[in-house]
């Protein structure tokens, strides 16, 4: 069989462009030429990578060419159908054989060959057949008939899993093996160890020697929910999701997580995070690791030297909360995707038996985003609407990655699945437009069709008997603004509840509002009418808030009411905070303001606050916010596809060097001898420089001096002088009559 290099040369350029867009892998960086392609086509990362691309069949076939070629002949369609049976027609392994050698997997045409890497990449036992042995066919199946039972069972436990077996020197089952070895239907490799022949396996694996083949996905059962429904329902999580990011940026803004010394959240302030939310702790872990990967948190400096670092949002989680609930959630959308990390391993143990915190390194998950589109697109192949229960999806899956296994590929469904609902990407276990548009197009693409499946913000509420307030649907924003100053949120979602107390309408009245104000946001915005007992709620509150007044003498009170400053200077000196009254209406105190309004508001008591102009103030602290990424994980993401045009620009440049055999499989001493004589006699070079993005470019230089692993050259391409790393350069090629 020809070599790699040279089957290269023979193929056309729509060939090597559809190869090189079915293996992505092999264009980062761009080779130089084809004798790196080559080299590169048949390294095992790259061949195995290939690999886990193809689904059942394609492997069937391709472990079908391995076995019946054994490296000596070509193997025809004809011979494979015969081989894996009826279930694969010839019209479909000749579809395969297309396949395969659009991946380079196999050579030749209408009969193929395996590439010289591909039996080392499946393995010392393709297909789980052990190697040749002595035995014919015919002397294989006369060997089996005499074996006797014992000696066909132990055969057939071989013959369905691995084909190697160990066994002691003494006693039956050794003599046994011994039988069996003399009979050929056995291999000894040693004293203790034994393989069982391939002849041997196949007629003992019968009609189906490679297992049921079937040429496109096994039936599955499909759930059937309607698009519009999983849409909807997608929808409304995702604005959860956007509300729980927002939700969780104010905790942290409040009260900042210590960062533990390794740069990760502790677990301890995750529960309490997940406490605070009312979510399941893997889901806090989740949204904790996205708004990370965002740049939303970040691990601020430490302000003294006995503070420790701590995760607190930056300066671009106030645009985050101030932006479209669509364009939120594509960020959270396409940060998942991309993200590198598995936060569903948080709060497990490793080896070692250390349990493993949110953000810690330990949580890199190098393929998480090559494995969540693998997930998520068998979703997208089905018709919209229609999703696949865990039974089914892993069935669908085993068929289209039967090389990844099963203990670690269900798991990781499950995972994705998991993390996609609770992002709004998926619903009803099917993946809604948005998720679709997600996979295939843009972020801003993908906030479009979510915004086309939420339904129009809505001005009005329904205020119950209970205090609570219904949002029967997506706020506008000056609403949801209002109504979260004024109430607490039960729930959210795309009907959010919120719940109206004391405390609420206290911080809305310390914010800034009057009674009038909260009177005539329920009466605007009702549906149902405002019920009695919040009409009196709210006077309540007004009547008795800031009727008591503290202040900074370091503290002091004042109240029209006497009796009102009697109750206070005894509710505070059974606290341990010293209060002395100056007048019948005022009282002062050497503590501090906050520690003063504490213990009054415990006794029931609804004080407010006052600057020195009697203005009332908010004594909550301002949210934290810290000036950038330190110590946050990288997001990264997968190199893009190349374009057509890069393509074709690529496969060029490679058939050019590959056709200089100055430049071709050129060693490091000769590049340098090459720049060094065109620097002494002045004469003009072409070159391959790698540049910083890992891209190759060809361009012409005059070296003037090479030293100290550089060489500094007129540049022609930018008309200046430049310096060239000598380990960049991939190839010189001298250029004659080239005038300076």
């Amino acid at each position: 069989m020809a070599s790699t290099l040279e089957w290269l040369r023979g193929r056309d350029d729509a060939a090597l462009m559809e190869m090189l867009r079915a293996r992505p892998d092999l264009t980062v960086p761009a080779p130089t030429d084809l004798s790196v392609l080559a080299r590169r086509l048949d390294s095992p990362p790259s061949v195995w990578r290939a690999l886990e691309s193809l689904n059942r069949f394609a492997v069937q076939v391709l472990e079908s060419v391995v076995l019946l070629g054994a490296g000596q002949h070509a193997v025809t369609p004809a011979e494979v159908t015969a081989f894996l049976g009826k279930d694969a027609p010839i019209r479909q392994v000749k579809r395969v054989f297309g396949e395969l050698e659009t991946l380079a997997l196999v050579r030749g045409g209408a009969a193929v060959r395996p590439s010289a890497a591909v039996p080392a990449a499946m393995g010392e036992f393709p297909g789980g057949f052990g190697p040749p042995g002595r035995l014919t066919a015919d002397e294989t199946a006369l060997a089996l008939a005499s074996a006797s039972d014992d000696g066909r069972a132990l055969l057939a436990r071989l013959a369905k899993g691995r084909p190697r077996g160990t066994v002691g020197t003494t006693g039956p089952l050794a003599d046994l093996v011994r039988g069996l070895v003399d009979a050929g239907l056995l291999i000894r490799v040693d004293q203790a160890t034994v393989l069982l022949p391939r002849e041997v396996g196949l007629a003992l694996r019968g009609t189906a020697p490679l297992g049921p083949v079937h040429t496109s996905s096994p039936p599955v059962t499909f759930v059937e929910k309607g698009t519009a429904t999983v849409d909807g329902t997608a929808a409304g999580q995702a604005v959860a999701a956007v509300a729980v990011a927002n939700r969780m940026l104010d905790l942290l803004g409040q009260v900042p997580a210590p960062a533990l010394k390794s740069g990760g959240m502790g677990v301890r302030e995750l529960r309490r995070l997940a406490k605070e939310l009312d979510l399941d702790p893997a889901i806090t872990a989740l949204h904790v690791e996205l708004l990370a990967a965002a740049g939303l948190i970040a691990t601020s400096e430490p302000r003294t030297k006995t503070a420790l670092n701590s995760w607190t949002p930056t300066g671009a989680a106030d645009d985050f909360a101030d932006g479209d609930v669509e364009e939120s959630w594509s960020l959270l959308a396409t940060t998942w995707l991309d993200l590198r990390r598995d936060p569903s391993r948080t709060g497990t143990k490793d080896a070692a038996g250390k349990v493993l915190a949110a953000l810690s390194a330990e949580l890199s998950w190098v393929r998480g985003p090559v494995d969540r589109r693998f997930v998520l697109a068998a979703l997208a192949e089905l018709p919209p609407g229609t999703g696949l229960e865990p039974e089914s999806l892993s069935t669908r899956l085993a068929w289209s990655a039967p090389l990844r296994t099963p203990e670690r590929r269900d798991p990781m469904a499950a995972t994705v699945i998991a993390e996609a609902t609770a992002l709004g990407i998926v619903a009803f276990s099917a993946i809604s437009t948005a998720g679709r548009r997600l996979l295939t197009g843009t972020a801003q693409e993908a906030a479009a069709e979510l915004t086309s499946a939420l339904p129009s913000p809505v001005d009005k509420v329904m205020v119950q008997a209970d205090l609570t307030v219904v949002a029967p649907g997506r706020l506008v924003p000056e609403l949801a603004a209002r109504l979260a100053a004024a109430a607490e949120v039960e729930s959210a979602g795309s009907a959010t509840v919120y719940r109206v107390t004391p405390d609420s309408l206290r911080r809305a009245f310390d914010g800034g509002a009057s009674t009038g104000d909260l009177h005539e946001l329920f009466e605007q915005h009702s549906l149902t009418g405002v019920p009695q007992a919040l009409t009196y709620l709210i006077d309540d509150v007004a009547r008795r808030h800031g009727v008591l007044r503290v202040g900074a003498a370091a503290s002091y009170l004042r109240s029209e009411d006497p009796a009102l400053i009697d109750q206070a200077i005894a509710q505070a000196a059974s606290s341990g905070v010293l209060v002395r009254r100056l007048a019948p209406t005022v009282a002062i105190s050497t503590s501090r303001l906050e520690d003063l309004l504490a213990p009054l508001r415990q006794a029931g008591l609804v004080p407010a606050a006052e600057d020195a102009s009697g203005t009332v103030i908010d004594l909550r602290a301002a949210p934290q916010r810290t000036g950038g990424a330190t110590l946050a994980p990288a997001r990264r993401r997968e190199p893009p596809l190349p374009s057509e045009d890069q393509l074709t620009a690529l496969i060029g440049r490679m058939r050019s060097a590959d056709s200089n055999p100055e430049t071709a499989e050129q060693s490091p001493q000769e590049t340098l001898a090459l720049l060094r004589h065109a620097a002494d006699h002045r004469g003009a070079v072409w070159i391959g420089y790698v540049d910083s993005e890992g891209g190759t470019t060809r361009r012409m230089i005059e070296p003037v001096a090479v030293s100290g692993g550089a060489v500094a050259a007129f540049d022609r391409l930018r008309d200046t002088m430049r310096t060239f790393a000598l380990h960049r350069i991939t190839g010189v090629q001298a250029v004659p009559d080239a005038a300076p």
